[in-house]
């Protein structure tokens, strides 16, 4: 047997599409992004022999706000622990190319800083500093990025089968396009609204004044 369903609850129903539509609209931003380091090998500048090998990820897609993968880290050196390879203040960049999907507009952000430390043909010790701002906010087609430096995680021993990495998570939110953040819901979202609160608002009357 169908059931019919009262007003109230049609109007529930109505409410509930609403928010899963304007989720849904959040949800659905797609995006792709490339981070390129200036380089893939840094030297040491003084001491012994060594260097670090960065890799050059590949370009990836993404939907909605996601974690990235900037670059993976491993040492290499044969340096004696006597004569370290030494990185005084080598300097790297990262550059993230970073497009909207719906939109085909592109834009890239760089992040700057140097590496530290000392590495030998049995240790690691490389700690990384940034000298620019760890976040850049760029808008495209409508939806705002904002990209935030995260974790770094050193490299150990050369010849070590794990790799030191940095990451960085990129935040998406739709954009109002006059510089602040709003969400604009789809046409049948204000429809399914329009429907629906005055519904809610008549039985909600309707029950005041039966008290009454």
């Amino acid at each position: 047997m169908h059931k019919k369903h009262s007003l109230p609850t049609c109007a529930g129903i109505a409410l509930a599409l609403l928010l899963l539509t304007n989720a849904s609209a959040h949800a659905d931003i797609i995006w792709s992004y490339n981070w390129t380091p200036s380089t893939t090998q840094v030297d040491a500048n003084s001491g012994g022999s060594g260097y670090l090998s960065l890799t050059n990820e590949p370009s990836h897609s993404a939907t909605g706000s996601s974690n990235t993968v900037i670059t993976n880290i491993q040492a290499v050196s044969t340096a004696p622990s006597s004569n370290p390879a030494t990185f005084n203040q080598v300097p790297i960049s990262f550059t993230l190319q970073l497009q909207d999907a719906a939109s085909n507009a592109t834009s890239t952000a760089t992040f700057s800083g140097y590496f530290s430390g000392t590495i030998t043909g049995s240790s690691s010790n490389v700690q990384l500093t940034f000298t620019s701002p760890m976040t850049e906010t760029l808008t495209l087609g409508g939806n705002q990025y904002s990209a935030v430096v995260g974790t770094y995680t050193p490299p150990g021993p050369p010849g070590g089968v794990n790799s030191g990495s940095l990451n960085a998570f990129v935040t998406v939110t739709p954009s109002n396009g006059g510089g602040g953040i709003a969400s604009v819901p789809e046409p049948a979202a204000l429809t399914l609204a329009c429907l629906a609160l005055p519904i809610v608002g008549l039985t909600g009357w309707r029950k005041r004044r039966a008290k009454a």
